[in-house]
């Protein structure tokens, strides 16, 4: 049968075919051809790792978040370095080792304690390097091992089976080409094989009252930008350094504020302060506990363990 041309059931008459052999990519298909498409694609579901149907009117381009970076509370040398160095990663001019293919990779080590920023930075570097951030391997990707200490714990002489796993992990390191970004709140544990292989190692220290107060402003600019939030943000704004008083990280912060709009929404109420210093006081009660019972903070504990 001829490309150009179909034939009618009944008949065996000769019709025309309207698909075109070929389209110019600055051309549209004819409508009628449109309606031989079929109207899903498949995509992979990078949260869920799974392949899913897409409907493929909803199909656009990627709309890349480089403003999560600009809102990342830290110190502005470091995010330059950090920037440059992506840069530099994604660009195609990159320097290769004496054995080509191999130290081509950007393996930035992000340790501090917990909330203070660090899967933050990874979600932010994905964004300014549009690519996909997932938590596996390929080197087309950002590649995030988040809590990472299982990987890089010093060897022992007790365990053979686990020092053959960070033997594995060590050699991969060399020859990844992506970015990795490992990150850990027990950075004194780590094997001293893996200290050269880190391209770039960042300290994420506790939360200052001024980088609190930064954090609080971010969370209430997204806000008062949101079409959908009812608060009442002069209010907030005017509680604002009493908030960046609280000693919380900025998971911590989040979370506050999460709850205190589940609890606004739930009563039928405008988010005020009413409601986040209700979730701020039952936060610290469970925190004063905790160290009543321990006898130590978290922070106490992991520097007398030499953890970080």
């Amino acid at each position: 049968m001829h490309g150009n041309s179909m034939f009618s059931l009944s008949g065996m008459l000769p019709m025309y075919d309207p698909w075109p052999m070929r389209v110019n990519r600055r051309e549209d298909l004819p409508q009628k051809a449109e309606l031989l498409l079929p109207a899903t694609i498949h995509g992979f579901n990078l949260k869920e790792k799974r392949w899913v149907n897409l409907f493929v009117d909803n199909i656009h381009e990627v709309d890349w978040n480089h403003r999560a970076f600009d809102r990342l509370v830290l110190d502005v040398k470091i995010k330059e370095m950090i920037r440059a160095l992506v840069d530099v990663q994604t660009s195609a001019k990159k320097m290769d080792d004496i054995i080509t293919g191999k130290g081509n990779g950007l393996i930035i080590l992000l340790h501090g304690s917990p909330g203070t920023g660090k899967t933050l930075t990874a979600e932010s570097v994905a964004e300014i390097a549009e690519k996909p951030l997932y938590r596996v391997t390929c080197g087309d990707i950002v590649l995030l091992l988040d809590e990472a200490d299982v990987f890089l714990e010093e060897r022992t002489m007790a365990d053979l089976q686990r020092n053959s796993l960070v033997s594995v992990f060590l050699r991969l390191l060399e020859y990844y080409e992506g970015i990795l970004i490992l990150t850990s709140n027990r950075v004194g544990t780590f094997d001293e094989a893996f200290k050269s292989r880190i391209q770039v190692a960042i300290h994420y220290d506790n939360l200052t009252k001024m980088s609190r107060k930064a954090i609080w402003q971010n969370f209430f600019d997204m806000i008062e930008e949101s079409t959908d939030e009812d608060a009442n943000m002069p209010e907030l704004q005017r509680r604002l350094d009493q908030l960046a008083s609280e000693e919380m990280n900025g998971r911590q912060i989040r979370n506050a504020l999460l709850t205190a709009r589940q609890l606004a929404k739930h009563r039928k109420e405008r988010l005020d302060w009413e409601h986040l210093s209700q979730v701020i006081k039952t936060s610290a009660a469970f925190n004063k506990y905790l160290k009543a019972v321990r006898g130590h903070t978290d922070e106490q504990w992991a520097r007398g363990e030499s953890l970080r």
